[in-house]
């Protein structure tokens, strides 16, 4: 996969969001210092995820390359990935993209998913975010997973198509459901166009990552329609304080993991 710097259209979409920066001065999304969107300070903060880790949900795991859940029941992902750990400023600043209407962060806090996907090698041709419902759309006016993939379509030089995957059904919020409750909430909440999708290796985005249900909803309705495999990547991932084991127990148990 050639290098962002050779993706002439990515740069001019940098310097556009430069411009505006220069417009309306920012303030970093994870500690509010003037000067930058996202600051060296911030970014040094963050945790990042460990090199152990299975190789098909992403989820920390020192031992064999596939954990003893994804063995048992595989998931029909090809792998799922994430960049760092849900606290600490990179919370906060997600915090702001995704409630606070701090779109200008989506362009930054994508640069490092792009280098994560160029390092990963995966064999991808269409990038899709995951969708959000209509109602949750008119009352925030964006869909911060959108924020986030576009711009790692351009910095790959990627095809993009946010129709590709829909909400078809409205769910509640994962935020305090445990893994059970939250595979159930998304079952069935998505729909896939066949049009873009069929014969194609498939990237969907997305801000968080906790239990992986919804990625799951997603590759469920995406491989319906005949795509030929669906990747996930997101830029934050919950739940890390718990070892492999405590977590998967306390899913079991229908305890939250958020």
């Amino acid at each position: 996969m050639p290098g962002i710097k050779n993706r002439p259209v990515y740069r001019l979409y940098q310097m556009a969001w430069a411009g505006l920066d220069w417009l309306y001065p920012p303030r970093c999304g994870g500690c509010g210092r003037a000067g930058s969107r996202w600051c060296p300070d911030c970014e040094e903060s963050i945790r990042l995820l460990p090199k152990n880790i299975c190789n098909l949900c992403g989820q920390p795991y020192d031992g064999p390359e596939v954990c003893a859940d994804c063995q048992a029941s595989p998931p029909r992902y090809s792998g799922l990935r994430s960049w760092a750990s849900f606290d600490g400023a990179l919370r906060q600043a997600l915090h702001c993209l995704k409630y606070k209407g701090d779109v200008s962060l989506g362009e930054i806090l994508a640069r490092p998913l792009i280098r994560l996907l160029q390092e990963l090698g995966w064999a991808v041709d269409l990038v899709v975010p995951v969708p959000i419902g209509v109602a949750r759309r008119a009352e925030r006016g964006y869909n911060q997973a959108a924020l986030l993939a576009f711009p790692v379509a351009l910095g790959c030089g990627l095809s993009y198509q946010a129709g590709a995957l829909r909400k078809v059904r409205e769910t509640l919020s994962q935020v305090g459901l445990g893994a059970a409750q939250r595979y159930e909430n998304v079952s069935g909440a998505f729909q896939a166009n066949q049009r873009w999708v069929i014969d194609r290796s498939i990237l969907v985005v997305d801000d968080v990552t906790t239990s992986g249900a919804t990625m799951h909803a997603c590759t469920n309705a995406l491989l319906q329609v005949g795509a030929k495999q669906v990747y996930g990547l997101t830029l934050a991932r919950a739940g890390l304080d718990f070892n492999p084991a405590e977590m998967w127990s306390r899913a079991r148990a229908g305890v939250s993991i958020f």
